[in-house]
C-alpha cells in the first residue's frame, strides 16, 4: 500500500505552504478562487462557493517541452532548400552553356568584308558640294518662323544664332564623314596591295579570337604568301572539356558523374574542330585570304603518358566554304572534308600527325 504524505502550513492570511514527498509548493488566494504552485508547475482554480461549479487548469508546468519552430523558421527553411535548387539549377544551365560553347564557335565568325566592294564604293558626296548634315541644317534654318512665344519672351535672334551654330557644326560633321571615307579608301588599298602591317591592325581592332583564348587556347598565325594564312591553335590546358557530367534529380538536386570516356573524346574532337573552323571563318570574313591553313597543337590522348603535338591540321580554301549550312553541320565530319591528317580513335582519342603542308 502507498503511503502518502502532505502537510498544510498556513504562514499568511490566504497563503499556504504545501509540504509533500515530491516537494514544497504555495497556495494563494480567497474562496472561489486560488492559485497553487508545486513542483509540477502552476494551477489555478475558480468555481462558484455552493455551487458545486468549478474549474481548474494549468498554466504552467515544470516539465520542459521542445521548443515549437516559429513560421520564421520554416519559411526559412523553405528558402534555403529553395536557394539549394536554384544554386543546382544554375549551375546545370552554366555547364550545358559551357559545353554548347565549346562545339559552336564555328557559328559565330566576324561579319564578312568585301574589300573589292569597299575599293568601288564612290565618296558620300564630292569635296566641292555641300554635305548632307549641312544641307539639313541650312533646310531648317530656312524654315524658321519664330512663334509667338519666341516674340513674346524676345528670343527670335537667340534662336536664329542657335540655328546658324548648327550650321557651322554640320559642316564640321560633313568634312569628318569625308575624312573618314578617305581613310577608309587608303586601308581598303592597302588591305588588298598585301599590306601585313594593315592586317595586324584589322586583327587587332576586331580581336576575333578572344572567345577561343578564354577557352584556354592561344591563335598565332604568320602570313607565307599573298592570300595565304597558316594559324596555329594551342590547347594549353585538357581542363578546358569537362570530363564530368552535371544534371538534376527528379528531386531538384545536383547529380555529378564522370562523363564516358567515349562521350568526352568525341566532346573534346568536336571542341578542336570547331575552334579550327571558326579560325578559318575569321581569316575569311576580315581579310582576302584565299587559303587558310590550321594546325591545333595539344596533348595527344591516345599513348601515355600524353605527348604536346600536332593533333589535327587542315587545310581550306575559299571556295571550299560556299554553300556551307553552318547550322546544321557536325564539325567533326566537315573537318573531313577538307585537305587535312588527323588520326583519330573513338575509344583513345587523338594521335599525334604531320602538319598539312602548303604546296
Amino acid at each position: 500500500m502507498a503511503i502518502k504524505f502532505r502537510k498544510s502550513i498556513k504562514i499568511a492570511p490566504g497563503v499556504r505552504m504545501n509540504v509533500g514527498k515530491k516537494g514544497v509548493g504555495f497556495s494563494a488566494g480567497v474562496r472561489g478562487a486560488r492559485v497553487s504552485t508545486s513542483s509540477r508547475g502552476t494551477n489555478v482554480s475558480v468555481g462558484i462557493p455552493g455551487s458545486g461549479v468549478s474549474s481548474s487548469h494549468r498554466i504552467s508546468s515544470s516539465k520542459s517541452k521542445r521548443p515549437q519552430r516559429t513560421q520564421y523558421d520554416r519559411i526559412q527553411d523553405k528558402q534555403g532548400k529553395a536557394t539549394a535548387t536554384n544554386k543546382a539549377r544554375l549551375s546545370v544551365e552554366q555547364y550545358n552553356a559551357h559545353v554548347e560553347m565549346l562545339t559552336t564557335m564555328h557559328l559565330e565568325p566576324s561579319s564578312i568584308i568585301d574589300w573589292e566592294e569597299r575599293a568601288a564604293c564612290p565618296p558620300p558626296f564630292e569635296s566641292r558640294e555641300d554635305g548632307p548634315s549641312y544641307m539639313l541644317a541650312n533646310k531648317i534654318l530656312n524654315q524658321f518662323k519664330p512663334s509667338l512665344r519666341d516674340r513674346f519672351f524676345n528670343r527670335v535672334e537667340q534662336r536664329k544664332f542657335s540655328l546658324q551654330q548648327l550650321l557651322v557644326d554640320a559642316e564640321v560633321e560633313d568634312k569628318k564623314i569625308l575624312s573618314d571615307w578617305n581613310l577608309s579608301i587608303e586601308q581598303t588599298q592597302k588591305i588588298l596591295a598585301n599590306d601585313l602591317a594593315e592586317f595586324e591592325q584589322i586583327l587587332k581592332n576586331y580581336r576575333p579570337f578572344d572567345d577561343i583564348e578564354d577557352l584556354q587556347g592561344k591563335v598565332s598565325y604568320t602570313f607565307p604568301h599573298p592570300g595565304t594564312v597558316i594559324a596555329r591553335l594551342e590547347i594549353e590546358s585538357n581542363d578546358t572539356v569537362p570530363e564530368k557530367t552535371l544534371s538534376l534529380t527528379a528531386t531538384g538536386k545536383l547529380s555529378e558523374k564522370k562523363m564516358a570516356k567515349g562521350k568526352y573524346l568525341l566532346l573534346y574532337q568536336d571542341f578542336v574542330s570547331s575552334g579550327m573552323l571558326r579560325i578559318a571563318r575569321e581569316f575569311f570574313s576580315l581579310l582576302p585570304m584565299q587559303t587558310v591553313i590550321v594546325h591545333t597543337y595539344g596533348y595527344s590522348q591516345a599513348v601515355a603518358p600524353p605527348e604536346y603535338g600536332c593533333i589535327l591540321s587542315i587545310k581550306v580554301n575559299r571556295a571550299d566554304l560556299e554553300d556551307i549550312n553552318w547550322e546544321s553541320i557536325d564539325c567533326s565530319e566537315m573537318i573531313e572534308q577538307f585537305d587535312h591528317n588527323m588520326k583519330f580513335l573513338k575509344t583513345k582519342g587523338f594521335k599525334l600527325i604531320e602538319e598539312v603542308q602548303l604546296l
